[in-house]
């Protein structure tokens, strides 16, 4: 399951890494129905906004 996540990130020019600890740090302060937005292809827009 990795891998294909860190795949994503590598289509979306993600850092894995930085996504990673991201979701981890706030995955506590997201509702279930808005998990999606913590994917690798929805992160360049969580990290701008």
């Amino acid at each position: 399951m990795l891998y294909s996540l860190f795949t994503t990130c590598k289509l979306y020019n993600v850092n894995p890494i930085q996504w990673l600890t991201y979701v981890f740090k706030n995955i506590d302060y997201h509702k279930i129905n808005a998990i999606d937005q913590l994917l690798p292809q929805n992160y360049g827009a969580l990290v701008k906004s």
